[in-house]
């Protein structure tokens, strides 16, 4: 667990959402703070309809997160050797 202004945070973070509604294959997401999130219908779990509530868990990836600085490094030095 780490500490951020005062507030503990875990390594994972997890809460819910609404599907409000779907249109034209875009899932209408209302997460708290009264944010709405729009993804494509394909994301949602089998089985979900409109008024449905679901979970979502944030956790970092550790594995991609290093590939994409890598990319980010090698790019940056390619173009400083040019």
């Amino acid at each position: 667990m780490e500490e951020v202004s005062g507030m503990a945070r875990n390594r994972e973070s997890s809460f819910s959402v609404d599907l409000d509604r779907i249109e034209e294959g875009i899932a209408v997401i209302l997460a708290p703070g009264g944010f709405q999130w729009h993804l494509p219908e394909s994301y949602l779990p089998q089985g979900v309809t409109e008024g449905m509530t679901m979970n979502v868990t944030l956790e970092i990836n550790e594995g991609a997160t290093q590939a994409r600085l890598e990319r980010i490094r090698n790019l940056r030095s390619s173009l400083e050797n040019r």
